[in-house]
């Protein structure tokens, strides 16, 4: 007769796992219903507290912070989309996915501007992962983490590969093709080297003389130093804004910049170079020595102190960068 109360809780227990176990899969199948073509779901302020803070979750969530609206000009916030569309792609399409249930999800301030100003979060983007809480998937530590956005995580590859890590399964990024891109290239390509071929048949280059090759070459060499490149490909906004109105013109992680801050260190090191040209060039052309000597130090001056500047702009962007001079 005991044994029947042992039972009827046994069973009891077994109904409110599969229970729990169906609630679960209707979850994780309401979300997963919601993905777009790329495996990603766009979450809004009601979608993220409802599937990806519930503490009984039995699923994972990486999840991206952007700015994606055009008004922003987050050229960062694009192009970390893209390698998120990437890798969600490729989960999406992987065969093997070792018994792990990961979704990917992106979140807009637009959609959370409430969320985003409890969370006082101004530096976007922010990739989030926010491990299954409960379950067979469940981590030994739950809480949420941020996945640091670095060269290596903003390609598909290097992503995958670390989202790979953390859920100790192997995560294959699917690429798209850029023919445009090719195209683009291959068309600037042709004009230069018709540029090229023009300027060989018709100017003589030697008549420019050595001081105009020089110009030009610290010219080029300002213009691959300062990260007009970076910003040509990515297209950042031309300076950063906090929510109280502020201008930000330097953008606060080494792997974000500006417009604005990359005119500025164009312009730091044209200083530089020019302090150094002339100490060189003209300083020792000064016959009188007082007037030398007076000379010399303001551009030594001038040199110290902004390339010391220069420093703190490192330093400020990367506060593990281990040289400093003058400024903090």
């Amino acid at each position: 007769m005991k044994a029947w109360p042992t039972f009827r809780t046994l069973a009891l227990l077994v109904v409110l796992c599969l229970m729990a176990s169906i609630g679960h899969a209707q979850s994780l199948k309401a979300l997963r219903a919601k993905q777009d073509s790329d495996g990603v779901v766009k979450l809004d302020m009601g979608l993220f507290m409802k599937y990806v803070m519930d503490e009984k979750r039995e699923y994972s969530v990486v999840l991206q912070l952007t700015a994606l609206s055009p008004k922003y000009k987050c050229g960062p916030c694009k192009a970390i989309d893209r390698t998120l569309r990437a890798v969600a792609r490729g989960w999406k399409r992987q065969a093997n996915k070792g018994g792990r249930d990961i979704v990917f999800g992106s979140l807009d301030v637009e959609d959370a501007e409430e969320l985003f100003q409890q969370m006082k979060i101004d530096n976007i983007p922010r990739l989030m992962v926010f491990p299954a809480a409960k379950g067979a998937q469940a981590f030994e530590n739950p809480s949420p983490r941020e996945l640091p956005l670095s060269a290596r995580t903003s390609s598909p590859s290097g992503m995958a590969s670390k989202l790979g890590e953390l859920f100790h399964v192997k995560i294959q990024a699917e690429e798209q093709t850029d023919y445009m891109k090719y195209l683009s290239n291959l068309i600037a390509a042709a004009a230069a080297m018709c540029a090229i071929y023009l300027v060989y048949r018709h100017i003589d280059l030697r008549m420019l003389g050595r001081n105009v090759w020089s110009i030009a070459t610290i010219l080029f060499v300002l213009l691959m130093t300062s990260g007009f490149m970076w910003n040509r490909i990515n297209n950042p906004p031309y300076m950063g804004q906090t929510r109280s109105g502020d201008v930000i013109l330097f953008a606060p992680v080494n792997n974000q910049q500006y417009g604005v801050e990359t005119q500025i260190v164009a312009a730091t090191y044209a200083i530089c170079s020019l302090c150094v040209v002339a100490l060189v060039r003209h300083v020792p052309r000064i016959q009188n020595t007082d007037q030398r000597s007076f000379v010399t130090f303001m551009f030594v001056a001038a040199l110290v102190l902004t390339f010391s500047y220069l420093n703190s702009v490192f330093r400020m962007k990367m506060p593990a960068y281990p040289y400093k001079l003058l400024l903090p």
